[in-house]
């Protein structure tokens, strides 16, 4: 599980719009506030944000559980889990 943890906050480390947390119960969950990110004058569509925290996810063989219906709980502001990527 630390290594875990670890690896989603290495891979998320200069993404400041995100809360990633366990429980203790060997479980990572991860948050995102879309509504926080803004790129010059114009802000960005949330569900662009979402989508590239889990693309960094990605690039360290991690996923968020529940694919597609992950990035609308991302959305709602609710918490997913972080697991390893199937090989």
């Amino acid at each position: 599980m630390n290594n875990l943890i670890y690896n989603a906050r290495m891979a998320l480390r200069d993404v400041m719009e995100v809360n990633i947390y366990t429980q203790g119960n060997d479980k990572v969950f991860l948050t995102v506030f879309p509504e926080l990110v803004w790129e010059g004058t114009e802000k960005t569509q949330p569900e662009k944000v979402v989508r590239n925290v889990i693309g960094r996810l990605h690039d360290m063989d991690l996923d968020v559980e529940g694919g597609e219906a992950a990035v609308k709980t991302l959305l709602d502001a609710g918490a997913v889990e972080i697991v390893r990527r199937a090989a």
